[in-house]
């Protein structure tokens, strides 16, 4: 724990090898983080990842008052894919919330400008004085509307890709009105060729339960080395048999899966629970070509607009990626960028 300024503190934490902080579950309920954030969660997906992770709590005399999660970065990796022990001594700091780039990995109790410009300096000079001077510099992922006024001089930023974001409707009938004509008809049409199928089957469940971790590491290998034309490390983070162990039997990581009559694993959908604005978070399934089915994916969507009519939740975090086709079934896009700063 570091005192930076008169009632304020930065505790620094590296989720492998220190404890959970005392009142770590109660915070992360405060600051409506998901999952994700869990701490034998966080740990599993460092253990498995390129990057180890700093993490800060910022407290003044009431409390807590901020969270950052920052991984650091080293100019070379490992070839193994998995972060060493330790803290690099040269690199740079990436902010950005743990195994998701939907979310920011940061939060703020205050949303006052001044005072969230305050921990941002407060947070940096713990990071120097641990890390060491040959760690310069920060890049912050899934900034919104407002966040550059807290950033520091100097800054560069840039458009990034947009978030996807389901706002939800009264119904599943309202969501389908509202989408285009032909849409609707597919939407539908997948609807009517899902119930009819006799060899497919749909469960909802945890993971251990409806799927195990390392079928669901295998089909979210698949969607992550599709989209990123193998420049992904396959073994890292929700990709990894470990990270999928680490949410197996948790209440609030629910699964959709998709299985033939054999039993074969078709699809699977990880949503990180949330009462107000769940994410979801992946999404992998088996290429037609060897076995899969074309219509998953527009069945799925339509049940995650279920499942957000039926819990009562604001609506669901779509995440990044297929924005045209997120927006083509009713999600809205909302503008991100990215800034690096001193």
């Amino acid at each position: 724990m570091t005192a930076v300024r008169e009632g304020l503190t930065v505790g620094l934490h590296d989720p492998v090898t220190d404890p959970e902080p005392a009142d770590w579950e109660a915070l992360r309920a405060r600051a409506g983080l998901r999952a994700n954030w869990a701490w034998p969660v966080m740990r599993a997906g460092v253990l498995s990842g390129a990057d180890p992770v700093l993490l800060a709590v910022l407290s003044d005399v009431e409390g807590p008052v901020g969270l950052v999660a920052a991984s650091v970065v080293a100019p070379r990796r490992s070839a193994a894919g998995a972060s060493a022990p330790g803290f690099p001594r040269v690199g740079y700091l990436h902010v950005q919330a743990p195994q998701s780039s939907a979310v920011p990995g940061f939060w703020f109790a205050s949303p006052a400008v001044q005072e969230r410009a305050s921990l941002v300096r407060a947070f940096r000079r713990a990071a120097r004085r641990t890390l060491g001077p040959g760690v310069r510099g920060a890049l912050w992922r899934q900034l919104g509307e407002g966040d550059d006024a807290w950033l520091p001089w100097p800054r560069y930023t840039r458009d990034t890709e947009p978030l996807a974001v389901l706002d939800a409707p009264e119904s599943v009938d309202a969501w389908l009105a509202g989408l285009g004509q032909k849409r609707r008809a597919s939407v539908r049409r997948t609807q009517r060729l899902v119930a009819a199928d006799p060899d497919l089957q749909v469960r909802t469940g945890r993971v251990g339960e409806v799927v195990t971790p390392a079928e669901l590491a295998h089909l979210t290998r698949l969607n992550f080395a599709k989209h990123a034309a193998g420049s992904v490390e396959l073994r890292s983070g929700p990709r990894s048999e470990v990270w999928q162990a680490s949410v197996a039997g948790r209440a609030d990581v629910c699964i959709v899966a998709y299985r033939d009559a054999a039993g074969r694993l078709l699809g699977a959908a990880t949503i990180l629970d949330d009462p107000v604005w769940p994410v979801w978070l992946s999404w992998g399934a088996l290429p037609v070509e060897d076995g899969g089915r074309r219509h998953l994916y527009f069945d799925l969507f339509r049940r995650l607009v279920e499942r957000v009519v039926d819990r009562g939740a604001r609506g669901m975090i779509l995440g990044k990626g297929m924005s045209e086709l997120k927006s083509d079934l009713g999600a809205h896009l909302v503008p991100q960028h990215g800034a690096v700063t001193a």
